[in-house]
């Protein structure tokens, strides 16, 4: 699959469902790239997790619906005369203005006069998960201007021929019967003999009672933290804080935990980077085992490791003329123990991980597309997960506009496709 990609340079959007491996894929895609490729994403949290730069920055578009006038020679332009391929993550929550934008920048850029300027669009994510953020008066101008909100309404999309490259195998779960359970919800066609085998995990419990067994997931950042903050301040251990380091541009936004940070004996907490010696990964629970001058120590089953703060850098792309290749400098850094508290967090921060006991708080209605399949497609199990209330057909918010998208795909070659 990855010969194919390297050797035939096709345009290609990469999906699949929740576990599928996606983001395993992507990172050997861009290992084997080196300096040939740019990875771009909507978010700065998400462009952090790829060690990339977030769209915006890197085609200085503004954080608005975009128009024409906003397309323009960039100060940047031998970075992007200089790329071969394009990868952008997290491609769902990108807009129809926003890819309509890259393919023209691109364009007067690279002052080539055909799809993205010729360059090779790697388009990575799940339609049935983040959706692209759409304001009320926004709806009927990307309705009118390309035929809807998301990144495969205009166009363009077509006239790049992208292939729809789409992973089958589910690592997160292995049981049958809740991956078929799953599925339904991420179609938006939950059957109620499919919902009573998820209703028949509601306990009653409140989110803070399970919260001492369960990760809480929850749609809202206060109900959060409101949980991690009964749950620290109910422990009797001595409180330790824990400043970070922060260097040039890095918005407080995009911390990827709290700065202070603190922690307790007892607490349980998430690892958020994965450790060089494969002994956590990013979304690791384990509890606070005890203080060191300069490291935390925690508990990770039966083992207990020394976690050390770490640095985050914000990156951004540069055109080296003399080697005359891509490089990647950093713009700001920020350093802490890859730590936050994880009695609770929201469904949004969830995103990504697999978490072996799970309590969905839907105390509050699920309020967005895809909500309700990335909460629940987090937990490992069915016998892991646990509901605050039975789920109601209302719950589950589905843009059936999403399956658009395998009309304006060409089908993979036979080759690959098997």
């Amino acid at each position: 699959m990855l010969d194919w990609l390297f050797s035939n340079r096709p345009n290609v959007f990469l999906t699949g469902r929740a576990g599928t491996g996606k983001t395993t894929l992507l990172r050997e895609f861009m290992r084997r790239a080196g300096n040939k490729a740019v990875v771009l994403a909507p978010t700065g949290v998400a462009a952090m997790h790829v060690g990339g730069q977030t769209l915006h920055s890197f085609f200085r578009l503004p954080p608005r619906l975009i128009e024409p006038r906003d397309i323009k020679r960039l100060r940047n332009a031998r970075v992007v005369k200089a790329m071969e391929t394009l990868v952008i993550d997290e491609i769902s929550m990108v807009r129809a203005d926003m890819l309509w934008a890259i393919d023209a920048c691109l364009r007067l850029n690279r002052d080539r006069n055909e799809p993205f300027g010729g360059v090779q669009v790697v388009l990575v994510g799940d339609l049935a998960q983040l959706p692209p953020i759409v304001q009320n008066e926004e709806a009927a101008y990307l309705e009118m201007s390309y035929g809807g909100p998301f990144f495969f309404n205009p166009p363009v999309f077509r006239d790049a021929g992208f292939s729809l490259m789409e992973l089958e195998h589910v690592y997160r779960q292995s049981d049958p019967e809740f991956i078929d359970v799953l599925n339904a919800v991420r179609e938006g066609e939950l059957d109620q003999e499919r919902a009573d085998i998820l209703n028949d995990r509601v306990t009653g419990r409140s989110g803070l009672e399970a919260s001492a067994t369960h990760v809480v997931l929850t749609a809202t950042n206060q109900t959060a933290f409101e949980i991690n903050r009964a749950r620290l301040e109910g422990l009797p251990t001595k409180a330790h804080m824990f400043q970070a380091k922060v260097e040039g541009q890095f918005d407080p936004r995009l911390f990827p935990t709290e700065d202070p940070l603190v922690l307790k004996v007892g607490a349980r907490v998430m690892l958020t980077r994965n450790d060089p010696q494969g002994r956590w990964v990013n979304g690791s629970l384990a509890e606070i085992e005890g203080f060191d001058e300069k490291a935390v120590r925690v508990r990770i089953g039966d083992d207990v490791y020394k976690v050390e703060p770490q640095k985050w850098e914000r990156n951004a792309y540069a055109f080296d003329a003399a080697a005359k290749a891509l490089t990647k400098t950093m713009t700001g850094a920020f350093t802490q123990l890859p730590l936050r508290l994880a009695w609770a967090m929201t469904i949004h921060k969830s995103q990504g991980l697999t978490l072996d006991r799970v309590y969905l708080d839907i105390s509050r209605r699920l309020f967005a597309h895809g909500q309700a399949y990335v909460a629940l497609s987090r937990a490992r199990t069915l016998e892991g997960l646990e509901l605050s209330r039975p789920l109601r057909p209302d719950d589950i918010i589905s843009d059936q506009r999403i399956f658009d998208v395998r009309s304006f795909c060409d089908p993979l070659p036979a080759s690959i496709a098997g």
